[in-house]
């Protein structure tokens, strides 16, 4: 296959839909969004994450785009496709003037057959953008959405756009209503005969392949594919002849099978693979894959009364104890996710995560992304992209839901790190809210496991996160056996924390600032400090309404934390730092301790999409939280962890998520008088927690422990804060350079 890149700069002109007023015409850039090029020409502000200046992108939701460019047509033109790989939203494409198709999904990729139309020399291709909010103006509306709880980006004419859902506002991003062509567009030239789909499922001992072909029926003659792999000294090879004209399956055997373990676990071992067919005994098409062997199986129950229930990934035969993050959109704008991954996926496993969870309010990765996961050992929980709404049930939106599920499954079911579908954020807890029995919901109940069971066999499904089942929905005592711990987000160690009967926490979260450099970078000079009726910080925190709820939330748990809330800058950044990386490590920690009761723990959250005040412990431009060292030592495959004080003693635990045991000596120290207050060699059998002993404590007494140890291969150290709160800001400063000294 040739492929020809038709990114770069467009001719761009927009007007407002539903008016007979003027054009305005600009240049766009391809992969884009029109907000992006409307701030490049002045239209709008030059950062549009400035201060207020996201509500400006509003006055252009109710616009229609043109796109618009010229090329030279290849000289083929047998098997020509014009493709666009994401364009946002509603929209119609022209060939040379002529009509040749229309799309309403920003999610999926979208082709035209467009040999025969093609002219020699030059020629123009069109995009038609609709406005969405004027399409979702003329679609039915779903009136149970309006009794959701959440708040104004919950927004029901969303729910007919197949877009990403935090579009219209969310606690995490701005409403940002994008239209564009945010992802690459090509023509390819492609091979006489090709894979319409390949789909290699995995076990220990190497995989099968189901194959289907795609040409005309005059070119399939002696059709032959020939499968070639290696990892490290391991092979590979088959070459067979096509038993179908269209399909078929194969298995193929690997002898000293490498498996593909998550990260603690194991080597994350991929095979290199290339496929070839064969034609009359000449080549006519090459493709090259990665591949991991691994099985995937998710033990659950229902629901749990805390003691009788599961929730468990089990990889290669092996309980996983899950340790890991919800991921958010990298940006509001889409079209910049992918040019972040650089920095911002690096970061997923320096912090020791294991697992991420996409979470769906978002959009479907870029393959950029499933390739860092595969070859990192990194576990992937997939929802689909629908999140805390009422979704349409009539019959075109169910088929468009449908389509968009088959090419996502089909799209991204070869990457080994994928080890769930899940049907959609929190959509099951909100019909119990409104009073309808989330078995009711045809798109998860019916469409998306149908899709699955025909498209990516083997692989674990959940309907929703949480799942909540029609006996749940009944009988509220039934707790689901995976929860969200959110609640009143109160002190962290309140009962609401404490006393969860979840086996698995699929998001909790606390906040933090971001450093004040960064603030400076996103509030004007005049609105950094202080935050009391500070419509800035209202609207970064994130409240398109300029409520100050959020905002008043992080100030009380602060109070919560330190009995009083400083009054300056600096301090206040650094307590609610300190808030938050002491809730998510006790978050954590407390997960890790409960071994084999809870199995897994996925925090909100890594980064932040846009400028915020938030839960993520990395900002939008790249700066860590101290929650960020926090977690990583809590996190990491093998730590000694501190549990909580009872019968007048504090125990101590070494927590193993690995295979290999450890056998080692620890050292628990006073912040304050470097006095030893525990000392003891320890041995920690493989995957599973051991508790090492314990040493008195009083609540009464404010005090930080430092734990050091070493093993035959590694050293580490962790800590933990003591007594009842509230704390000393001033104390906890000169454990911070404790602490900081002990990384050296």
């Amino acid at each position: 296959m040739k492929s020809i890149s038709l990114n770069g700069t467009w001719r761009l002109k927009g007007k407002e839909q539903e008016s007979r007023g003027d054009y305005i015409n600009l240049n766009a850039i391809v992969p884009g969004e029109v907000q992006l090029d409307l701030s490049a020409a002045g239209f709008l502000p030059e950062d549009l994450f400035k201060g207020k200046n996201i509500r400006e992108t509003e006055k252009y939701e109710g616009w229609e785009w043109w796109y618009e460019r010229s090329f030279d047509a290849p000289a083929e033109r047998e098997n020509v496709y014009l493709v666009f790989c994401g364009v946002d939203c509603v929209a119609e494409y022209f060939l040379n003037g002529q009509k040749i198709g229309e799309s309403k999904n920003a999610f999926i990729r979208h082709e035209f057959e467009i040999g025969s139309r093609l002219i020699d020399g030059e020629n123009t291709v069109a995009v038609h953008i609709l406005s969405p909010m004027a399409y979702a103006h003329y679609r039915p509306f779903d009136i149970s959405s309006i009794y959701f709880s959440g708040h104004i980006g919950f927004n029901g004419t969303a729910t007919a756009l197949r877009k990403p859902p935090h579009s219209f506002g969310w606690d995490i991003m701005p409403r940002a209503v994008t239209s564009g062509i945010w992802r690459d567009v090509r023509i390819e030239i492609r091979d006489k005969i090709e894979f319409e789909q390949l789909f290699f499922k995995s076990d220990l001992g190497g995989f099968s392949v189901s194959y289907e072909l795609k040409s005309r029926y005059s070119d399939f003659r002696n059709v032959e594919l020939e499968f070639t792999g290696s990892c490290g000294e391991s092979k590979f090879y088959k070459k067979f002849r096509a038993k179908w004209k269209i399909g078929g399956r194969e298995r193929i055997n690997i002898d000293d099978p490498q498996l593909w373990w998550p990260y603690g676990y194991g080597k994350a071992n991929l095979y290199d693979v290339t496929v070839n067919i064969y034609s009359g005994g000449g080549l006519v098409h090459t493709e090259n894959h990665r591949i991991g062997l691994r099985t995937v199986e998710l033990d659950r129950t229902d629901y749990t009364d805390g003691i009788h229930g599961k929730f468990r990934f089990i990889i290669n035969g092996v309980e996983v104890m899950c340790r890991g993050s919800n991921w958010v959109p990298l940006d509001a704008f889409h079209s910049r996710d992918k040019s972040r991954y650089e920095q911002a996926l690096p970061l997923v496993k320096d912090i020791g995560c294991n697992i991420l969870r996409c979470w769906g309010g978002n959009v479907y990765e870029d393959h950029g992304f499933f390739d860092f996961c595969d070859v990192n050992g990194i576990m992937v929980w997939q929802d689909f992209a629908m999140a805390c709404n009422s979704y349409p049930e009539d019959a075109e939106f169910l088929e468009d839901i449908r389509r968009e599920a088959e090419f996502i499954v089909r799209e991204y079911r070869n990457h080994p790190s994928i080890i769930l579908w899940s049907g959609d954020n929190e959509i099951d807890w909100c019909h119990r809210n409104i009073g309808r029995d989330p078995d009711t919901n045809v798109i998860t109940r019916k469409i998306l496991p149908e899709v699955i069971v025909r498209n990516d066999i083997g692989r674990p499904y959940l309907a929703s996160s949480p799942y909540i089942t029609g006996e749940n929905f009944r009988d509220r005592t039934l707790e689901p056996s995976e929860a969200h711990l959110w609640g009143a987000r109160d002190f962290y160690k309140s009962d609401y924390y404490k006393q969860s009967k979840a086996h698995f926490v699929s998001e909790t979260g606390y906040h933090g600032c971001p450093a004040l450099e960064s603030i400076k970078k996103f509030i004007n000079e005049d609105k950094v400090f202080p935050y009391f009726d500070n419509d800035e910080w209202n609207l970064h925190s994130t409240d398109v309404n300029l409520n100050n709820g959020r905002v008043m939330l992080m100030h009380r748990q602060v109070r919560q934390l330190f009995g009083e809330v400083p009054d300056n800058a600096e301090d206040y950044i650094l307590a609610s730092q300190i808030s938050q990386a002491e809730a998510k490590k006790y978050f954590i920690e407390r997960v890790r301790i409960a071994r084999p009761q809870i199995s897994g723990i996925i925090w909100w959250n890594l980064l932040d999409g846009w400028p915020q005040m938030s839960d993520a412990v990395v900002d939008y431009y790249f700066a860590k939280k101290l929650a960020y060292s926090y977690i990583k030592r809590s996190q990491a495959p093998f730590a000694v962890i501190a549990g909580e004080i009872s019968s007048w003693e504090l125990p101590v635990f070494a927590c193993n998520d690995t295979l290999t045991e450890k056998s080692g000596r620890v050292i628990v120290t006073d912040a304050d008088t470097d006095e030893t207050l525990f000392e003891r060699d320890f041995t920690a059998a493989p995957n599973c927690t051991t508790r090492i002993g314990s040493f008195p404590v009083y609540y009464s007494e404010k005090r930080m422990f430092i734990i050091k140890w070493e093993t035959a291969d590694e050293s580490g150290f962790n800590h933990y804060t003591a007594g009842n709160v509230p704390l000393d800001l001033e104390i906890y400063k000169g454990w911070l350079k404790k602490l900081n000294n002990s990384l050296h």
